[in-house]
């Protein structure tokens, strides 16, 4: 019997456009709409580009790198198309380049990097991580609607930040703690994720590029929940937020998003309008799977920016 689809896969999914010539890929499904200045969530933007640079590479290749930057919003009930460059093609390692256009204009950009699973054969390494934060509780123990009463009691509906029904939702997140402090970088933000459903495949690359999805996801966050005073109550004082560049390194080529992970983000930096966060995902036995960095532009009212 067919395994059913999870709600992830279809957000991650592109499809071959050949008469747009080779190497052409379109979002395989309607794009989930917001209201707002930006109506298309970032997520599908970076998951589908690593799946549709994923189907230029042979299987034994896996994603390693993506980092891209955003370059104006997508609009809504509009296909997006994802053109591939086949930068280089090495014995161990690859590189694409891919650019997201709408009609003329290229609203998005990524350079993805590839590493064979061959490169590790008979190859001494180095093996190390961060460490897995210890929470003394289980995702399991937590409600699947502690995220909606999180986003609900911290943001404003006037506040000009993406926000998300659960029905829009294709992952289960359940948040542990956010440990405040007067010092912004000290925020502390912590909690687990996965898919409530299992996928229908166990291909890597539809994995990859759910966590991809999953790492965007109320990613500038802990940027403003560390600055309570000046974004106001239910950042109503936020007039823009929106992600500049999204940087993700995928550290296990087996990690599974159907599998619970811990998550842990932080923010390092902000000036000039921007933002600086990071985070990390592990796995339950403490390997970590994923880290990566956004930089975001954050307006605030009265800014002269």
């Amino acid at each position: 019997m067919a395994c059913r689809t999870a709600r992830i896969e279809p957000h991650v999914a592109v499809i071959p456009a050949p008469e747009l010539g080779p190497d052409v890929y379109t979002n395989a499904n309607p794009l989930t709409l917001h209201d707002g200045p930006r109506p298309v969530f970032g997520g599908f933007l970076i998951s589908q580009a690593l799946s549709a640079t994923c189907a230029t590479v042979p299987r034994t290749f896996q994603p390693y790198s993506s980092q891209s930057s955003f370059l104006a919003p997508a609009r809504g009930g509009e296909k997006i198309t994802y053109r591939v460059q086949r930068t280089w093609e090495g014995r161990n390692f690859m590189t694409r380049i891919v650019h997201a256009t709408q009609g003329v204009d290229c609203v998005y950009v990524a350079v993805i990097s590839f590493q064979s699973a061959a490169y590790f054969t008979g190859v001494s390494t180095l093996e190390y991580g961060t460490p897995k934060p210890e929470l003394d509780q289980l995702p399991d123990d937590i409600s699947p609607d502690a995220i909606q009463a999180l986003q609900s009691s911290m943001v404003d509906r006037s506040a000009s930040v993406m926000q998300q029904s659960a029905e829009d939702r294709p992952l289960d997140w359940r948040p542990y703690s956010i440990e405040m402090s007067d010092d912004p970088t000290q925020l502390r933000v912590r909690g687990y994720v996965r898919s409530p459903t299992p996928l229908s495949t166990s291909d890597s690359s539809t994995h990859l590029a759910a966590f991809a999805y999953a790492s965007d996801e109320f990613f500038f966050g802990p940027a403003l929940a560390a600055n309570p005073a000046a974004v106001g109550k239910g950042f109503r004082n936020v007039t823009v937020g929106a992600s500049l560049t999204h940087n993700v390194s995928f550290h296990d080529r087996n990690a599974k998003i159907d599998q619970w992970v811990v998550l842990e983000r932080e923010t390092t930096w902000g000036s000039a309008g921007r933002v600086m966060v990071q985070q990390k995902f592990w796995n339950l036995e403490g390997k970590m799977i994923l880290s990566g960095s956004q930089e975001a532009l954050i307006r605030l009212k009265g800014a002269n920016i």
